[in-house]
């Protein structure tokens, strides 16, 4: 009875279902080709995201960066630009006879004629 049990179920070898079956395989293998060509497309399209995130991190670290040498600078420039109006202030300054005059006076006690200088001590603490 086994093999009369057997033989009930028989699979049909025609032209048709040959045809059929060639199909699906070609359907299987094309989806299998469509799902292989979208994940490398999704992986090159990850990889050229990831890419371009980290150079904008690393351009925007840098801006960052830039801004503050900048900032720096300009402060610098400031300091800059007050001392050259001190020391243009002193060369005009040294310029006039006057002024020497008075620093030769007061630094190096030197007199005009006629003139008598007093100095104080200087308090050390007695």
């Amino acid at each position: 009875m086994n093999q009369a049990e057997s033989q009930r179920v028989m699979h049909l070898q025609t032209d048709y279902f040959r045809s059929q079956e060639i199909a699906e395989k070609r359907v299987r293998k094309h989806r299998k080709g469509l799902i292989r060509r979208l994940i490398a497309f999704a992986i090159i399209v990850a990889a050229a995201g990831s890419f371009m995130l980290s150079s904008l991190a690393s351009q925007s670290h840098q801006l960052n960066r830039t801004l503050e040498q900048k900032a720096a600078l300009e402060k610098q420039v400031s300091v800059s630009e007050q001392n050259i109006a001190q020391l243009k202030k002193r060369i005009n300054l040294l310029h006039n006879k006057n002024y020497i005059g008075e620093i030769a006076h007061q630094d190096y006690l030197l007199s005009k004629k006629g003139e008598i200088i007093f100095s104080k001590p200087s308090h050390s603490g007695h």
